[in-house]
């Protein structure tokens, strides 16, 4: 596989989600179980954000007690392309783009996973810098 090669063939189908409820213990017991350095969160059925290795890193640097911060306090708010009246999109990349497309839009965005979505405008999963700096060294 190379810089021409699918996203789908390489996207984490298994993102876990949270809610916004979620404690920052569970979130971070997710991601290690899930070997993921992203969550989907979703209220309902819709997209609200996405929680990284980084969002975390920042709430625990804020310290206090890790059962009682909830996501709400520290995910990065965005929504899916799908809805016109979107205000802060989602860093989202459809299924079928490049590596290539995938790591130039990691680069202008200034973050480390990407929110893939399929035809039908649903999230399939996330990529992540990690994922894409493997695939080009296997």
């Amino acid at each position: 596989m190379g810089l021409q090669s699918i996203i789908k063939d390489i996207v984490c189908w298994d993102t876990p989600t949270v809610g916004l409820q979620t404690n920052l213990r569970d979130v971070i017991e997710l991601m290690t179980e899930h070997d993921t350095s992203a969550l989907i969160v979703k209220v309902d059925d819709n997209v609200v954000g996405v929680v990284s290795e980084l969002d975390v890193l920042e709430s625990i640097k804020s310290q206090g007690d890790m059962d009682e911060k909830k996501v709400a306090d520290f995910l990065s708010a965005c929504e899916l392309l799908s809805d016109p009246s979107v205000k802060s999109p989602c860093v989202q990349l459809d299924e079928n783009e490049t590596v290539a497309n995938a790591i130039k839009l990691l680069s202008s965005s200034g973050t480390h996973n990407i929110v893939v979505t399929g035809a039908d405008k649903k999230v399939h999963g996330t990529v992540s810098s990690r994922d894409l700096l493997k695939l080009l060294v296997l």
